[in-house]
């Protein structure tokens, strides 16, 4: 005979509403992820990849950062904005995204 443990599961019904949530609240946290720091020369050979993307229509693939994790994107540039540092981009799905230049970690 196999016991199942359920973790802390089993003693949610003991605890307060309020202590529940802070678990909850815990846990979250724990699955989110940091944000990773680029240099100068990283940003400046990601800047002149999605340069060459962009003029030259290639298909890609942006890895990006958003609320605590990674996504990624594989389409082509259709628009750069400067002046709003954004890229609008639309994925082979035939879905338009508007990505702030900063939440861009890697363009392969």
């Amino acid at each position: 005979m196999t016991l199942r443990d359920r973790g802390t599961i089993k003693w949610t019904s003991l605890m307060l509403p309020e202590h529940v949530q802070i678990l909850k609240d815990m846990w979250n946290e724990d699955e989110l992820q940091t944000a990773p720091e680029l240099d100068e020369q990283a940003l400046q050979e990601l800047n002149e990849t999605i340069q060459y993307a962009y003029k030259e229509q290639i298909t890609i693939t942006l890895h990006t950062f958003s609320d605590g994790s990674f996504h990624d994107y594989t389409g082509k540039i259709e628009h750069l904005i400067p002046h709003e540092q954004r890229i609008k981009f639309r994925t082979t799905e035939n879905h338009q995204h508007l990505f702030h230049i900063h939440s861009i970690v890697n363009v392969a």
